[in-house]
């Protein structure tokens, strides 16, 4: 039978589980990254020596102490992904409304199909369509021109080779109207100052009870860097995030750089 050296003091100390991770420019407004892999925390500071010529070697005090955070982001949020990066981008946005154009310029030279600049995000023929000639008058669909609709969900049209409205080589004007895709954008460049951010790394146990980690004051230490999986993988994107936790020296000595709170072990 074999000999052990100890027993288990605290069974509820022994954690289990991966964290959810939020962020946030304070407590009052923090958000859940949701999906991560690969969460790690790392605190770590130099001792400062002092080196006596007559005797041995003693630590003093501490200095570069800072805490890591690093993580793989699988929900690919821009909005949280720009907050996460401290304002060093800018974000924008497009909703899924209709928008009219008006005057487009063509020329219709021939049976030719032109594109008109502009197409609906679904691929399908942009609506109410009016294409004017050189004299201001209005041509007639499939009598002086046909539209049609490409693979690539573009929207064109053609002079009809007999329209007595539209001449070979004629100038016309387009009004359609087109709906795009929802979507938003993250451009960057210029700006150079990273905003520091809260982040709160909390382990919930079966009981409901957290292990919960509180850094008061980090920023992102490096860029984006995407590896994109092979097509008939089964991982998702997800990007590397690597953040550094500094001193809030707002706050009170002994709590400027983060603060754990257990209830699973109490």
């Amino acid at each position: 039978m074999p000999t052990y050296q100890t027993e288990a003091q605290n069974l509820a100390a022994v954690r289990f589980g991966s964290a959810k991770i939020e962020i946030g420019t304070s407590t009052a407004d923090l958000q859940d990254l949701g999906m991560v892999t690969s969460v790690q925390f790392a605190e770590s500071f130099t001792p400062v020596e002092l080196k006596p010529d007559n005797a041995v070697k003693y630590h003093k005090a501490i200095r570069e102490h800072v805490c890591k955070l690093s993580f793989e982001m699988w929900e690919l949020d821009l909005t949280k992904l720009a907050l996460l990066r401290g304002g060093i981008d800018t974000l924008d946005s497009t909703e899924a409304d209709s928008v009219s154009v008006s005057n487009e310029p063509h020329i219709l030279n021939d049976t030719d199909i032109v594109w008109l600049d502009y197409a609906n995000g679904d691929g399908t023929e942009v609506s109410t369509t009016v294409v004017t000639d050189a004299s201001s008058n209005a041509a007639v669909r499939n009598t002086d021109y046909v539209i049609v609709v490409g693979t690539d969900g573009r929207t064109g049209i053609a002079r009809v080779e007999d329209s007595t409205a539209i001449s070979d080589g004629e100038g016309v004007l387009v009004d359609y109207a087109y709906v795009p895709l929802a979507n938003k954008t993250m451009s960057t460049g210029g700006l150079n100052t990273i905003a520091d951010r809260y982040f709160r790394v909390t382990n919930i146990n079966s009981a409901r009870k957290k292990f919960q980690i509180d850094i008061y004051k980090a920023k992102i230490t490096g860029g984006l860097d995407f590896s994109y999986p092979a097509d008939d993988g089964d991982d998702p994107l997800k990007p590397k995030i690597e953040v550094e936790g500094t001193y809030d020296i707002t706050r009170v000595a002994g709590d400027q750089l983060f603060m754990i709170t257990d209830e699973q072990g109490v």
